[in-house]
């Protein structure tokens, strides 16, 4: 595994933003609307009723509807979390803007398994293989899960490459907002990711030109928890905005507009 850490290449404020395209980014709904029609726009991957819920809740000093998400170790799946409908973006297709924001409340206990809380995996199209992008937390570190193969058939998780990235410390009590903009390929050499963090601060971004993801993937984003074996405590939560998906006329502040980052600068 090839571990890196992630580099402050460039620093721009959101002051002063520009109008969002709204009819670039989905949901065009407002959240309040969002949050009363839910099911409308996303779904949920949970062992029981109530794993996964939407509450309006006051988080790092921002007021806003929330999804929250808890998981038990008594849990038949290891997932609680939330994917937007009918979005499956395959790969060698248009570029792709995701922003999706989570929240570590101030009693999460690290673990040295890591965890994900956000994710863009490959759908169905590329089989039970790592997602081309996850945020992880493992102890007291964000770390950036890339995986990705350039071959046609036979593709397993033996012959694929893994790249993490150090993405910071995962701060209890404050939004991590990650922007993601993404011109999926699974061609050596064609394609480009770019992830940014916290862009209400700094946009500090790591960016990889090449293949990123496999070939026939559909690229779902989720957010929400994601727990391998191991990693107690019995009981997590976490809370995370809902997802955002911009196409290719989306812009970075369209997307950073949407993140409860951008609310609490």
């Amino acid at each position: 595994m090839q571990l890196l850490r992630l580099a402050a290449i460039s620093v721009l404020t959101v002051a002063g933003l520009p109008a969002h395209a709204v009819a670039a980014v989905y949901p065009a709904a407002p959240a309040a609307d969002i949050a009363q029609h839910f099911t409308d726009y996303y779904g949920v991957r949970q062992h029981a009723q109530q794993r996964v819920q939407v509450t309006t809740a006051t988080l790092g000093g921002v007021t806003r509807p929330v999804v929250r998400a808890d998981w038990y170790g008594t849990d038949a799946t290891p997932h609680s979390d939330v994917y937007l409908l009918s979005e499956q973006h395959p790969v060698q297709s248009s570029r792709r803007w995701y922003a999706m924001s989570i929240f570590l409340p101030a009693d999460w206990s690290a673990t040295s398994v890591p965890v994900t809380l956000a994710q863009v995996d490959n759908g169905s199209g590329a089989g039970a293989l790592a997602p081309p992008l996850a945020l992880q937390i493992q102890g007291e570190q964000l770390m950036l899960n890339m995986n990705f193969n350039h071959r046609t058939s036979d593709i397993t998780p033996a012959n694929s490459a893994r790249r993490t990235v150090l993405a910071g410390p995962a701060t209890l009590g404050r939004w991590h907002c990650m922007v993601v903009r993404a011109d999926w390929s699974a061609l050596a050499g064609s394609g480009e990711l770019r992830v940014y963090m916290n862009g209400s601060a700094k946009e500090t971004f790591f960016v990889r030109s090449s293949h990123n993801s496999y070939a026939g993937a559909l690229h779902v984003p989720r957010v929400g928890l994601s727990v391998p074996e191991g990693a107690a405590p019995a009981h997590r939560v976490m809370y995370a905005d809902f997802l955002w998906v911009g196409d290719a006329a989306a812009t970075l502040n369209d997307m950073t507009y949407k993140t409860p980052c951008h609310a609490a600068s």
